[in-house]
């Protein structure tokens, strides 16, 4: 199996914190987005893992290279912002041999489900694509399946949908040369969407051969992590799924409230921790009281109530209770020195 993984974007919905910090970067319930998606891929055992990088390229390279060697990833730079078919292609560019192939847009597409389980389900189909019910349709791409969860339409943000199962950026193709013959099609011929090559125009065409099946799977949970909110409510979901803390706990003088996840090498005093917080490495506070919340690594917080923030890395903040979305290296005073 071959595995495509797209994390060019440059996260925009996420500033000030995607400046420094690579969107598929960002932590969740202690852990990069990015890192949920490649422990999911590797109870595969895939042939291949290629990235799509861009924005930020080094960084995730270097993350993905030491934590997760066991993997044969090759790393594809999108330098021409074409879309997500674009992407696809550029990955798919030095495929000759056929395959099965995975693709998931990895940059913020946080999901709760057993992918093996799923793929092996499925794995007659020629194309699998995975969903779950919304309450608001009209927000995504939709698909519509008859009773047997065969798809026989996709819409983008209709403004009638005619179904909830919205599309979440994950998808199983039974041959990746038919994937990449469909793109080069779209590329000869110069068709676009919005003035973009998408991957919507691939599962388009599978839909209207009727030689092939096109299946949909339904997932426990996805979340779209573009937006801060939404990060926060994933880290809240994932740290309550984990359950590495029960009740009430305590770290010297200071109290933390599960679920949350406090770095081993954090630094607490007199603070009240939780629930649903995220604090990463060698972050020092005191006198803090914070709940769903994620603190970046080496940040250092004195004098403070968070709740409902964001914080980034090496952040420093003395003050005052409010909420915050601070990215990284900043520095924050509403108390005199003197």
């Amino acid at each position: 199996m071959k595995i495509i993984i797209p994390v060019a974007g440059l996260g925009s919905r996420l500033k000030p914190h995607t400046f420094s910090t690579p969107k598929p970067l960002m932590i969740v319930a202690g852990k990069p987005i990015l890192e949920y998606v490649l422990d999911e891929v590797s109870n595969l055992k895939p042939d291949e893992v290629i990235l799509v990088v861009g924005y930020h390229k080094e960084k995730v390279q270097e993350y993905v290279e030491n934590k997760f060697p066991e993997l044969n990833v090759k790393f594809v730079e999108q330098k021409v912002m074409d879309g997500d078919g674009g992407a696809i292609r550029l990955a798919l560019q030095n495929t000759f041999e056929d395959d099965s192939l995975y693709i998931i847009f990895g940059a913020d597409t946080l999901v709760d489900f057993n992918l093996k389980k799923e793929l092996q389900k499925n794995k007659n189909s020629d194309l699998l694509i995975f969903g779950m019910e919304v309450e608001n349709p009209e927000h995504y791409g939709v698909m519509n399946i008859d009773e047997n969860l065969n798809v026989y339409e996709v819409e983008e943000k209709p403004m009638n949908p005619k179904s909830n199962l919205a599309i979440i950026g994950a998808y199983y193709f039974k041959s990746a040369l038919k994937v990449k013959e469909s793109l080069n099609h779209f590329y000869e011929k110069e068709i676009k969407v919005k003035d973009e090559y998408k991957l919507v125009q691939v599962i388009g065409k599978y839909i209207r051969d009727k030689n092939l099946t096109v299946v949909a799977s339904k997932v426990v949970k996805w979340f779209d992590c573009g937006r801060p909110e939404v990060l926060l409510e994933a880290n809240k979901y994932f740290l309550e799924k984990k359950k590495t803390l029960t009740g009430i706990n305590k770290k010297g003088n200071s109290i933390i409230i599960s679920p949350s996840y406090v770095s081993i090498s954090a630094k607490l005093d007199r603070c009240i921790i939780g629930p649903n917080v995220s604090i990463g490495d060698n972050v020092e506070l005191k006198n803090v009281i914070v709940e769903n919340s994620v603190i970046g690594k080496n940040s250092i917080i004195t004098g403070f109530v968070l709740k409902n923030s964001l914080i980034g890395r090496e952040v420093f903040l003395l003050g005052s209770p409010t909420k915050y979305n601070i990215g990284d290296k900043s520095e924050i005073k509403f108390k005199s020195e003197n």
